[in-house]
């Protein structure tokens, strides 16, 4: 297995560890950036309720900081100018399948910026399906844009079976 691979994996398992949710800012609202919060070079571990899917992206470059975490219609967090920006999202249709192009647009009203994330689904890991060729773009009214490549997974959590 490369080193890139087994990096990536250990990585994605520190991701997925679990710890407490907050309360989601409804879809489509950006919530007040965490002004007060200490500066943020990564994103926590996150955890998916079950039924759920999300997207768990790290910088591409090392030490490949987990920067993007997306709970699928609820929200986005993205660490972005050494803060945690948590955003409501538009809830997606469709099943990403090998191959498929995607592309998500957040919109942080707060501070007037807009994040496009576009990529190519890869194929099928143990963690769910590869994310690759991920670019997320920040650009400003003024059109300032900055460009960072990321990569990772995106993954499903099994529905609980209900009580009978």
């Amino acid at each position: 297995m490369r080193r890139s691979a087994v990096v990536f994996a250990a990585l994605l398992g520190a991701a997925l560890t679990g710890c407490q949710s907050t309360p989601s800012p409804e879809p489509g609202q950006a919530s007040q950036p965490a002004a007060e919060a200490a500066p943020a070079e990564a994103l926590a571990p996150q955890t998916l309720a079950p039924g759920r899917c999300g997207l768990f992206l790290f910088e591409v470059r090392e030490p490949n900081r987990f920067v993007l975490f997306e709970d699928e219609n609820r929200e986005v967090k993205i660490v972005d100018d050494g803060r945690v920006v948590t955003l409501g999202v538009t809830p997606q249709s469709g099943v990403l399948t090998t191959g498929e192009r995607f592309r998500r647009v957040y919109l942080d009203r707060a501070r007037n910026l807009t994040y496009t994330l576009t990529g190519r689904v890869g194929m099928e890991t143990g963690s769910g399906l590869r994310l690759e060729e991920v670019l997320l773009r920040r650009r400003s009214l003024d059109g300032a844009e900055l460009v960072r490549p990321l990569g990772g997974v995106r993954r499903c959590m099994e529905a609980r079976p209900v009580a009978g």
